[in-house]
């Protein structure tokens, strides 16, 4: 006998939803598993490496994250950016809360990796292109 909720009995419980099936894993294309092994990605990530040993660009802060700058993206092309210039949580002062704020307060992208490229220059003299 069902008490007033619609329920039945103590101790009976009702059937448990089905699951949902998981998503199946993303399969890497054939381009990308090439790209992923290539020099270009090696010399990439030894760039992005020696990127992150410098201090913040903004404050001399350590530890840096590395910011991929302009689109396309790639390797080559990043900031040195403590997490307080760069994530957005951090407010106006970081550059994913507002991009073009941060532009204006500290220069636009071009001036900012080559500022990068001097820096690298100076933290490896014999390096003669200053790009990896």
């Amino acid at each position: 006998m069902p008490d007033l909720s619609g329920r039945g009995p103590l101790g009976l419980k009702q059937p448990k939803p089905a699951k949902k099936p998981r998503k199946a894993v993303r399969k890497i294309s054939a381009k990308r598993l090439a790209y992923l092994d290539s020099p270009e990605r090696q010399a990439g990530l030894a760039h992005m490496a020696r990127v992150a040993q410098l201090p913040c660009l903004v404050c001399g802060a350590h530890p840096v994250e590395v910011h991929h700058e302009g689109k396309p993206r790639s390797d080559m092309n990043v900031l040195p950016l403590c997490p307080r210039h760069h994530r957005r949580e951090y407010g106006s002062q970081s550059y994913h809360y507002s991009p073009n704020a941060f532009y204006a307060l500290h220069g636009p992208s071009e001036a900012l990796l080559s500022l990068v490229a001097d820096l690298l220059r100076q933290q490896d003299p014999n390096d003669i292109l200053g790009d990896g």
